[in-house]
């Protein structure tokens, strides 16, 4: 039988949203801009999972545009962004975790010039406001913080960010990548101060494939694909309309039973934790105690033990996690950046693991990643390469 507790990289595909992407196959499956009858039947699909998500983010459907990937969205926002604020300046404020389709688009900005500062955090890695304050400037053009780390759960405090960049420094753009947090947490842009958001189908039971962008109402950025104007002339290209029809199903369903969904994602989470730290010793909780990490996700340092070779262990028993790290550098930021925001050595890096849970998850998933825990860690730490 098989454990599925890797739900922070991808997530099961519900049975709604199956149906809804084997109808637009097997029956609605023309092309949205074309003007006969097929044409706007795709279109409707279009419309819905706009108006869908939308209604997530409390936000009108003018706002809401499909990419291919959260990657996608985030490189056309922070780009974009900086090519309309030139005019602002060349500083971008943003946190010590982000996931790598910020940080690698960062890397390439300073690069060319632009000055990218990190926003201080307290040991869990939830960042410092006050410091955030003390470094936004006339000149800041950009900030960018993830909403809910993908490796630590940490959650990031986006509603008074946005408050206070308004406040401090009104020129400047906010984005937020809520890839881990769309649909599970309440995230309503207009009402909060953000400018960008970028999310993922494929982290709230959707397909993998379609990504979601919102830009605020009357905010306009470059687009990256130029050619036949679709998505409102913002990002050219014929729509994949079935994995859009099941974006739109997935944050309908996710978002409807939202608070109970993280309710028994989190029940299930602090049982897991409970039976780690009371049953194994030498466990840590990295990051946000269990109590205040998103529900969804828990990382923990198991000493003596290299997360790599743990993870295949635990699959020999039908559990699927999460390493943390890649094991191919004596660097902790090359290994992990959210891990090494919160002062972990390489060592320590290798040694966490990522447990993350989704919708379909219950306790006997837990119980059976903590059983083989159990057996196998006094095992690998008997034969551990000293």
């Amino acid at each position: 039988m098989e454990h599925y507790l890797d739900n922070a990289a991808t997530t099961r595909p519900s049975g709604g949203v199956i149906s809804v992407i084997r109808q637009v196959l097997e029956e609605d499956w023309g092309n949205p801009s074309s003007l006969h009858r097929k044409g706007q039947e795709a279109e409707k699909y279009l419309r819905r999972s706009r108006r869908q998500i939308a209604s997530v983010l409390l936000t009108g459907e003018e706002s809401v545009f499909f990419t291919s990937c959260a990657t996608e969205s985030t490189n056309t926002c922070l780009k974009g962004a900086v090519y309309k604020q030139r005019h602002v300046g060349k500083h971008i404020l943003t946190t010590r975790g982000e996931h790598a389709a910020t940080y690698e688009v960062l890397k390439v900005l300073a690069n060319e010039g632009f000055e990218i500062q990190e926003i201080d955090n307290d040991e869990t890695g939830r960042i410092l406001l006050q410091d955030l304050e003390a470094k936004l400037r006339p000149d800041t053009a950009l900030v960018t913080a993830i909403h809910v780390n993908n490796e630590t759960g940490v959650i990031q405090p986006v509603k008074e960010m946005g408050k206070l960049i308004k406040d401090k420094a009104p020129k400047a753009l906010f984005h937020v990548d809520a890839t881990q947090s769309f649909a599970k947490y309440a995230l309503f842009p207009d009402k909060w101060g953000i400018d960008m958001i970028s999310a993922s189908a494929h982290k709230i039971n959707g397909p993998k494939g379609v990504g979601l962008l919102y830009l605020r109402r009357g905010l306009q950025i470059p687009a990256l694909l130029a050619g036949g104007g679709q998505e409102n002339r913002f990002r050219s290209g014929t729509e994949n309309v079935p994995f859009i029809a099941g974006f739109g199903q997935a944050a309908e369903e996710m978002w409807k039973d939202h608070e109970a969904i993280t309710a028994g994602m989190q029940e299930i989470k602090l049982h897991l934790v409970h039976r780690l730290l009371t049953e194994l010793e030498g466990v840590t909780v990295n990051g946000p105690s269990p109590e205040d990490g998103a529900a969804h996700i828990v990382n923990v340092r198991i000493d003596r033990v290299r997360s790599e070779v743990l993870l295949h262990a635990l699959e020999d028993d039908g559990v699927y996690v999460s390493s943390g790290s890649a094991c191919s550098s004596n660097k902790p930021m090359e290994k992990s950046r959210p891990l090494a925001a919160l002062g972990l050595s390489a060592e320590q890096i290798d040694n966490s693991l990522r447990i993350s849970f989704g919708r379909f998850s219950d306790m006997t998933d837990a119980d059976a990643c903590v059983d083989s825990i159990l057996k196998n860690v006094p095992v690998l730490r008997m034969h551990r390469r000293r």
